[in-house]
């Protein structure tokens, strides 16, 4: 049997769903896969159907024969063979999500959005990090159609040709994520990150600032944060009284402190500061209050994501909102419609975003 490719990090989430199923976990039985199915039936002193009720969840099972049954999975450490029922009902109940990295609250909500809804339908979800590579989104990705998932998240709307064609001819649902685009591969669930970049530079423009600096990243550029800078580009392009300039630091505190400290070197003076993530224009604003920089009378700061820590800093910080767990319930709510062959929803959905003006770029 051919070896499956190796993927930096999976993780599998189980669900009980609401329902009663066969606790191994918590019993702490021993698993054995070589014990069959008549061997746990033998044990329990009932028939081989009894115990695939019991496994299926079947309500025509008294609670005293369930229990009986149960207590023989138990102490033999049966597995049931998931691939032989997946492989008989061409379903496996897995979802498969690729996320750029594991632990940025971005994507973890849109995973605790996912989870939501797919364990509430009885789903486990599969999760692989791509470390903002196209090279292992195309290797994670092909790990996770070699074990069948029944539907794919992808995150971002910029593939290699290599990920699109692979995706396509998967010939499950695909749903991309966190972005927008014309042309998805199949479904696309996200916000413009381009007219969110649009507004937030023009509501620091309406606020009087003429100099302003946008602040990305150096490393793991993506399609999300390509498109913020499109978007302060194009209003610097139409505003032709701006004054503008653009750094690439690392997407850190300390990422966005050394932006500030570059932009105090400079020989000109910035009125204002975006920043293409809250980490970034956090680390600028602890740098500014080291400096005794006057936030935003000397300098205003915007950033990107409204993390918790946005509404609570001080000043608190102006930033751009996203409902990223209602953006992963949607996801999975699409998902599952096109599972169960009722889904007659656009292929492109917007979820909107929201700019949250704070007191870090509020003038008197």
């Amino acid at each position: 049997m051919e070896a499956l490719p190796k993927i930096g990090y999976w993780y599998g989430l189980r669900t009980r769903c609401g329902r009663t199923v066969p606790p191994l976990d918590i019993l702490g039985a021993k698993l054995n896969s070589t014990v069959r199915l008549s061997d746990v039936a033998k044990l329990a002193q009932v028939g081989v159907g009894t115990v695939s009720r019991v496994l299926n969840n079947s309500a025509n099972v008294s609670a005293a024969t369930r229990q009986k049954v149960l207590d023989a999975i138990a102490e033999l450490g049966y597995v049931p063979n998931l691939v032989a029922r997946s492989l008989a009902a061409n379903r496996t109940g897995l979802i498969a999500a690729i996320i750029p990295v594991i632990g940025y609250t971005q994507h973890s909500e849109v995973i605790q959005g996912m989870t939501d809804v797919l364990h509430a339908h009885g789903m486990n979800l599969m999760i692989g990090a791509s470390g903002y590579s196209d090279q292992v989104e195309l290797q994670v990705i092909e790990a996770f159609l070699a074990r069948r998932p029944d539907a794919i998240y992808v995150t971002g709307v910029r593939h290699t040709d290599a990920v699109r064609s692979t995706l396509q001819r998967s010939g499950i649902p695909v749903v991309e994520g966190s972005n927008l685009t014309d042309r998805p591969i199949d479904t696309v669930v996200g916000y413009s990150n381009f007219n969110a970049s649009v507004d937030l530079t023009r509501l620091l423009v309406d606020r009087g600032y003429r100099r302003i600096w946008h602040v990305t990243v150096t490393r793991d550029f993506n399609d999300r944060i390509d498109d913020r800078l499109e978007g302060f580009r194009w209003v610097a392009s139409t505003e032709t009284e701006l004054k503008t300039d653009v750094i690439r630091c690392e997407n850190s505190f300390d990422g966005g402190a050394e932006a500030v400290r570059l932009a105090m070197a400079s020989n000109i003076r910035v009125e204002a500061m975006t920043f293409a993530t809250d980490v970034m224009a956090v680390g600028g604003l602890l740098e500014c209050q080291r400096r005794g920089i006057n936030v935003p009378a000397q300098l205003a700061i915007a950033g990107f994501d409204d993390l918790t820590i946005a509404a609570s800093i001080n000043p608190s910080l102006t930033t751009v909102k996203v409902d990223r767990v209602d953006l992963g319930r949607k996801a999975a709510e699409i998902i599952i419609n096109r599972l169960q062959g009722n889904d007659h929803s656009s292929r492109i959905v917007d979820v909107g975003f929201q700019v949250v003006e704070r007191d870090s770029t509020r003038r008197p």
